[in-house]
């Protein structure tokens, strides 16, 4: 009960989130045109992966430190947050045309976002959470209500971010905690040589796994059109992101959850087959939905430039279902399993990005040829990963695992 109470508090404020996303998305599209969309992704995009850069799965960190080294780690988070998205935003600026100061507000507090969550994690504050989540997509649907001119959305929208998540920082992180020592270089240095295994493997393996995620629609923005990029963001709207929010949800549980017992050395193989047969059946649901349901409500309600996205939500159903049923359940590596093998399996998907949407283009440019490799390819990867996760569990259950 606890697992659905859990991931149902932070699914359901991220369904929210989604909704008033999904309506940003509308109104972007409809004041600004499908290619302000695209090029709202491809920011989105950049920024993503920019968070994930400058923390290199430190936030991870704060969930499973001892309370003497939580404040050394917050420090450390902050300071990698600034200091690693300005020289990010620098070398990005090199290929992509974009404002430096707007991407490198947006991406510094988008990391700060990312340890407010974790923070909120380690306490289980899962209502506070969802409540930040809502908060988060209020302020982007705001920025763009604010801005008469679509030049002028990433400067309000950055202001906004920075200002919300600066408040959420102030209120649930106690900072009278803080000593001045936990600032020294040499605190900072022995802490990250205390956790070296952690940042040099989890932290990469992050990055590459959020590259994975946002990269396709940077290569499509470039390869094809924004118009085309603007498509493959609307179809990540609104089928992959409920997608993404179910299977989010149960992850952050099982993550604070699982962490937990990974502190007392304990792990529950019953709940992890409720959560396996839970995303399974969800999974499937979602598929049908996708299928039969996208397609009536564009074609109804919608524009035409939004039924062209059909044809792109039915190329990605096999991806769909693998980001539901199976991606959430890595957690298990990423806790209880190996460094190296959690590395290896992000290294793989980004693999895949690399040959559908940079190798397969420059012998063959045509994008449903492409995202159909990469949807189809996705899927065996991740079926081989369920197997291997399923290994993992039975050899817990060998060494004395509840």
């Amino acid at each position: 009960m606890s697992l659905i109470k859990s991931a149902s508090t932070i699914g359901g404020s991220s369904v929210i989130s989604q909704l008033i996303g999904a309506f940003t998305i509308l109104f972007i599209s409809y004041r600004y045109g499908m290619s302000a969309v695209g090029n709202y992704a491809l920011m989105l995009g950049i920024i993503m992966i920019g968070a994930q850069v400058a923390l290199y799965g430190s936030h991870f960190l704060l969930t499973k430190v001892r309370d003497d080294e939580l404040q050394i780690a917050i420090v450390f988070s902050f300071i990698q947050s600034w200091a690693v998205s300005a020289l990010y935003i620098y070398l990005v600026r090199l290929s992509f045309d974009l404002p430096f100061w707007p991407t490198y507000i947006l991406t510094a507090s988008y990391s700060l976002m990312i340890v407010s969550e974790n923070v909120l994690l380690r306490y289980k504050l899962f209502n506070k959470l969802a409540l930040q989540r809502i908060s988060v997509t209020v302020v982007v649907f705001i920025a763009v209500l604010c801005s008469w001119k679509d030049i002028y959305l990433y400067d309000v929208w950055a202001v906004f971010h920075l200002s919300l998540i600066s408040y959420w920082l102030y209120k649930y992180i106690d900072f009278k905690g803080f000593k001045a020592r936990d600032f020294y270089p040499t605190t900072q240095c022995k802490y990250i040589v205390s956790h070296w295994q952690h940042l040099s493997r989890i932290g990469s393996a992050e990055v590459i796994a959020n590259a994975s995620l946002q990269l396709p629609t940077i290569l499509i923005n470039h390869w094809f059109s924004p118009l085309v990029a603007g498509y493959f963001a609307v179809v990540n709207r609104f089928c992959l992101s409920p997608v993404l929010i179910m299977g989010q949800s149960v992850r952050n549980y099982t993550f604070s959850k699982w962490s937990e017992d990974f502190r007392n050395k304990f792990f529950n193989i019953k709940e992890y087959r409720q959560v396996r047969a839970l995303l399974f059946g969800l999974s499937v649901v979602v598929v049908i939905g996708i299928y039969f349901v996208y397609p009536w409500i564009t074609e109804r309600f919608l524009s035409e430039q939004w039924v062209q996205s059909i044809a792109t939500s039915r190329m990605m159903l096999p991806y769909v279902f693998v980001m539901l049923a199976f991606v959430p359940l890595t957690v298990v590596e990423l806790i209880f399993g190996s460094p190296n093998y959690f590395l290896r399996i992000q290294c793989e998907q980004l693999l895949i990005v690399v040959i559908t949407f940079i190798i397969l283009p420059l012998i063959y440019k045509d994008y449903a040829l492409s995202l159909i490799m990469f949807s189809v390819l996705t899927a065996i990867r991740y079926l081989m990963i369920y197997i291997n996760i399923n290994k993992r569990v039975l050899k817990l259950k060998e060494q004395g695992f509840k």
